[in-house]
């Protein structure tokens, strides 16, 4: 492909990428940033370093990695690779051409070199060796699990990427590292990583207590975990810090509902649990700009709604969902599937970047502020997703959920009540920033709440990296707290439950009911910029912000890919 070309096919990409699915969004962005020229001619070795063959590691690489697929001399390249069961799925293509020289691994634990600049390319591909696949209709392909012979990532040879580092000892699936090294490309403001046993293996489910970086902010958090199974009547978690960051655990408790079996469960943001039985679709789902998003939100499919719209000024992005009332019904149940964006990650990051060496004294003060005073802050920076019903006396706010973190999606429930709502039809608006939330499935239940058991299982044993027991810690909310002060802490949860199986005709689901705070660790250098941090103590400056980096990182890579 030439310059040209491979330019104008950038700039198409540019104007595509905040409008795709999740995934294929951050896939987008780093391969676009790995193509961008640095003018460098220094050389870097690299190591292979093959990965086991799993369900859990294929799940993490294929939803960053850009997959190149090895069968005998063939390559070529699976595009947007997903798992299915015991079967790789995605659409079998030729091999783009900037990528052909990068067909060969070499041997495991070989050092092939690449230009430095080549670095971000080199580390984003994966090669996977199959001895089948099965074709499917076009160019749709199916490769069993069973028949990828091996999986290899390309390494930097120096043996200490910043992935490795932060999951040393953690023992954990090593597919993650795939995530924490995105985390830590992008300025991650994390919290504590939660892990659950599906009864071979531990898998990635949430992030707890998102956006409580302060002690004043110390909060429950109600984390659906699922794919969870017992061990016969226990159930094991682990809580771990991946990242610059001290955490302070006040609870883990695992709450385990039993419902019919033909319904689910969610709990709201304070813990109470709601059955759904009969979720509806909304009939509109009308964004700012007036588009109908309704068919993307019917299904939680990945394909999102990203409140990428740009409302003037400060004014936060909106979307009015619209659904049939049924007759009689005085509450209904709003269930949402949504998740914080890698995006509002990267420019909370920025901001901090602004205090400078005074970041840390900074810090210390907002822990002497009162709660109240920081969450306003956070709502008039249209961090949280608010939502509001339409009523007789117009729209009343009804919750603001707090954020959740990028890397999961969590399924959410908010209680509505229908007493002034007068219409045949139940309107619902949610507010938040320009790109910090992903909304992928949407809808409203009006089903009353079936009868439930709902049981609350303290830890049986906390058991930390040093093998100690921290249960004690962890089983009140009394002041005493498990402290992760450094990355590479984890403590591994186990919880009895009082019976091995669910009644008959129901099922179980749990949840993780943690409260706490972290800290960020971060050393910046240099002058506080006072007057861009004055600027933030305006409602809505956090909005315009994101818009303002958006369109200076788009005018950046225009102006690049234009150089080539």
């Amino acid at each position: 492909m030439n310059h040209a070309l491979l330019s104008a096919c950038l700039r198409a990409r540019l104007l595509s990428v905040l409008r795709r699915r999740p995934v294929a969004r951050l896939f987008s962005w780093f391969t676009l940033l790995a193509m961008l020229p640095l003018h460098l001619s220094c050389h870097n070795f690299y190591r292979t370093r093959s990965q086991e063959v799993s369900a859990p590691v294929l799940t993490t690489l294929a939803a960053s990695k850009v997959f190149l697929v090895h069968q005998g001399s063939l390559i070529w390249q699976l595009a947007n690779p997903r798992l299915n069961g015991e079967m790789l799925e995605g659409t079998k293509t030729e091999l783009y051409e900037p990528l052909t020289k990068y067909d060969q691994t070499g041997a495991q634990g070989t050092s092939p070199r690449y230009l430095l600049k080549d670095k971000k390319v080199v580390l984003n591909l994966v090669h996977v060796y199959i001895s089948e696949y099965q074709e499917g209709e076009g160019s749709q392909i199916r490769i069993p699990v069973a028949a990828i012979q091996r999986i290899d990532l390309v390494e930097s040879d120096t043996g200490k990427t910043t992935a490795s580092y932060l999951l040393g000892g953690l023992g954990i699936a090593a597919g993650v590292f795939v995530l924490v090294g995105i985390i830590v490309a992008l300025t991650k403001s994390s919290c504590p990583f939660v892990y659950a046993y599906d009864g071979s293996q531990y898998h990635f489910v949430g992030e707890a207590y998102g956006g409580a970086i302060f002690a004043p902010l110390e909060r429950d958090d109600y984390m659906p975990v699922p794919g969870i199974q017992a061990v016969g009547q226990q159930y094991r978690l682990k809580l771990s810090n991946e990242l610059q960051e001290r955490q302070f655990t006040n609870l883990a408790e695992l709450l385990v509902v039993e419902h019919p079996a033909n319904t689910n469960v969610l709990l709201d943001q304070r813990g109470g649990a709601h059955t759904i039985s009969r979720p509806q679709a909304a009939v509109s789902a009308v964004s700012a700009a007036g588009l109908d998003c309704s068919p993307q939100l019917r299904a939680p499919d990945r394909n999102a709604f990203l409140f990428n719209e740009e409302p003037a000024n400060a004014a936060p992005n909106s979307l009015t969902l619209t659904f049939d009332k049924p007759a009689q019904a005085s509450t209904a149940k709003l269930v949402l599937r949504a998740q914080n964006s890698l995006w509002l990650d990267y420019l909370y990051g920025e901001f901090a970047k602004k205090f400078g060496s005074y970041y840390t004294a900074w810090a210390l003060k907002e822990k002497q502020l009162p709660a109240a005073e920081i969450n306003r802050w956070m709502l008039d920076q249209g961090l949280p997703l608010k939502v509001y019903v339409e009523t007789k006396q117009g729209w009343q706010l009804v919750e603001h959920i707090p954020t959740v973190g990028p890397l999961a999606a969590r399924d959410l429930l908010i209680p509505i009540d229908l007493a002034n709502v007068t219409s045949s039809q139940v309107r619902v608006k949610l507010e938040a920033g320009f790109m910090f939330w992903e909304l992928d499935y949407a809808a409203l239940d009006s089903s009353p709440d079936q009868p439930i058991t709902l049981e609350k299982c303290l830890p049986q044993r906390a058991i930390d990296e040093k093998g100690i027991n921290q249960r004690d810690n962890l089983a009140a909310t009394d002041g005493r707290y498990l402290q992760q002060l450094q990355p590479g802490m984890e403590v591994t949860l186990a919880y009895q439950t009082k019976r091995a199986a669910p009644a008959a005709q129901t099922r179980r689901t749990a949840f993780l009911h943690t409260r706490g705070y972290y800290e960020h660790i971060r050393r910046y250098e240099g002058l506080p910029n006072l007057p861009e941090l004055y600027a933030f103590r305006k409602p809505g400056r956090f909005v315009e912000f994101s818009k303002e980096k958006y369109h200076e990182m788009a005018q950046q890579l225009h102006l690049t890919a234009m150089q080539r």
